[in-house]
């Protein structure tokens, strides 16, 4: 019963152009699932301050790796253009042009390649309203600073005592 009811899901899925649930994708080997976790999760630690703009950028372009072979595996998926759009939000909060780059060619992508969904809607207006490269933070330049005015951990002590200059025993002229 198990299996008839797996067989009839994969073949359900594979004519409606989703992706198994099972399958991963990019160099990370993401799932669907995911790749949507992760990035409202560095979306999220991002506008808590827990990353920097550079980290995040980093984050969001391994996530960009997954999404873009799932997307090329399986360009008719339903919950592309709604991921799509939900990474181009991420960008346009990024500082600097590589983050508004990437946010444009996703809403390019979702308004040519799913253009009756909201998403697409969304993604005409977004790109209309035109797409800002954002700065970098105040509060990031702030952290950063934090950040390299804490020491580095020190070396472990060692086993051995310091040994201190001992006096000579010759007195000095």
């Amino acid at each position: 019963m198990k299996l008839a009811f797996l067989l009839a899901s994969i073949v359900l899925a594979a004519a409606s152009g989703a992706a198994p649930g099972d399958q991963y994708f990019g160099t990370l080997k993401m799932s669907t699932l995911r790749i949507r976790y992760e990035i409202v999760s560095v979306r999220d630690r991002y506008e808590t301050h827990r990353l920097l703009p550079e980290q995040a950028m980093h984050l969001a372009l391994l996530d960009q790796n997954a999404f873009d072979d799932w997307s090329r595996k399986y360009p008719h998926d339903d919950w592309l253009a709604s991921t799509a759009y939900l990474f181009a939000k991420l960008y346009e909060e990024l500082p600097g042009h590589d983050a508004q780059t990437q946010a444009v060619h996703l809403l390019t992508y979702i308004k040519t390649e799913f253009p009756k969904t909201h998403y697409a809607t969304q993604s005409r207006n977004d790109l209309h309203r035109g797409v800002p490269v954002r700065p970098d933070p105040a509060w990031a330049a702030a952290l950063r600073a934090a950040q390299a005015a804490t020491p580095s951990p020190s070396p472990s002590a060692s086993a051995s005592p310091a040994t201190s200059p001992q006096a000579s025993s010759s007195p000095s002229s």
